[in-house]
């Protein structure tokens, strides 16, 4: 349940303010799948097992100033409901500090000047680019994509100005490397009547000279909504690029939504590069059965492992083999409970 706590600041705690109210909500997400899991491959470890689709919990604080700007504070912490542990289900979070690590964990100040963030946060490019055909419920959700979600960074976004909007990011994207804030991230969007296009860029010029770039475009009209990227990641010491291609549309009735997508890896000149997962399909129908209470059921299935864990899996590893052609499927029915 989400609670509020208002408290009343002395002006001399914050300098130039009359006073100031903090407010303090408390919130999580209880989010878990049944699933069917199959692939290609004989004696591969098929199963029907339990998963997590990122469970969290978290406290968000907001103090207003009166001239305008506010302040805040974010800690979002995951938990992985089929080990019953504090960690990412995922296991990305273990490739850059800690799996147990909060998801999130920033501090922000917002105006008409437009606002910052600084910590681990959401990023720039996955905002911009990769999460407008991110929309599904289950685990499987968001795997095709270039982007890395969540990094510790410092974040600029400029005030909407006419529907356009621009972000600045330095992002710590690898940890341990020598180089804090290692790589650059930088975006813009325009907005209109429904409709909304962005341009992402990352450059990774730490242990890993890497560039990404990608554009994303969707569009809302009544119950029905697209989306769109395209993505180019170029390893700028090997000579090596690929491109990634997603679509995505949903339609709304009722309580219910239905969903469709499909994602398409070039990846030809990097061997093995399995996050592209060749072609990669996803279909799904929601139903919104109180407004705290969604069930879901969801087809996903990829030619090369990727997404696909092995059963009970308590760290990153792929049914199959990482990269291997396998054609793996699941078949997932869950449940998600925000409070």
């Amino acid at each position: 349940m989400k609670k509020a706590l208002l408290v009343a600041i002395a002006a001399a705690t914050v300098p130039g303010t009359a006073m100031a109210e903090l407010t303090v909500d408390t919130y999580g997400s209880l989010r878990a799948q049944t699933e069917i899991v199959s692939t290609d491959v004989k004696d591969n470890g098929d199963y029907v097992g339990i998963r997590d689709a990122y469970s969290r919990f978290g406290m968000s604080a907001s103090m207003p100033l009166s001239n305008g700007t506010t302040l805040g504070a974010k800690i979002e912490v995951p938990f992985n409901t089929q080990q019953l542990k504090a960690e990412d289900p995922s296991y990305f979070e273990g490739f850059y500090k800690d799996n147990s690590s909060p998801r999130v964990a920033k501090l922000t100040a917002s105006g008409d000047w437009g606002s910052v963030a600084a910590g681990m946060q959401w990023l720039a490019y996955y905002n911009n680019v990769a999460y407008p055909v991110d929309y599904f419920s289950s685990f499987y959700s968001g795997f095709a994509t270039h982007a890395t979600f969540r990094r510790e960074a410092v974040t600029y976004t400029t005030p909407n100005m006419s529907g356009f909007s621009f972000t600045a990011s330095a992002v710590d994207m690898v940890d341990g490397d020598g180089d804090y804030l290692d790589s650059a991230q930088y975006a813009g969007s325009y907005s209109n009547n429904g409709f909304t296009v962005a341009l992402g860029y990352q450059d990774e010029y730490g242990a890993n000279d890497t560039t990404i770039m990608g554009l994303s475009a969707a569009y809302t009209t009544g119950p029905w909504r697209f989306a769109g990227k395209v993505e180019t990641a170029e390893d700028n010491t090997a000579a090596n690029e690929a491109t990634l291609y997603n679509v995505y549309g949903s339609y709304t009735m009722g309580n219910y939504t239905f969903k469709a997508h499909y994602a398409n890896g070039d990846d030809d000149n990097v061997v093995g590069a399995a996050f592209f997962q060749g072609d990669s399909f996803h279909l799904g129908a929601d139903y919104q059965y109180t407004k705290n209470l969604k069930v879901f059921i969801e087809y996903f299935q990829e030619e090369k492992a990727y997404a696909i864990y092995t059963e009970n899996s308590d760290s990153w590893d792929v049914l199959g083999g990482f990269g291997n052609e396998v054609n793996g499927s699941a078949v997932a029915v869950g449940a998600r409970y925000d409070f």
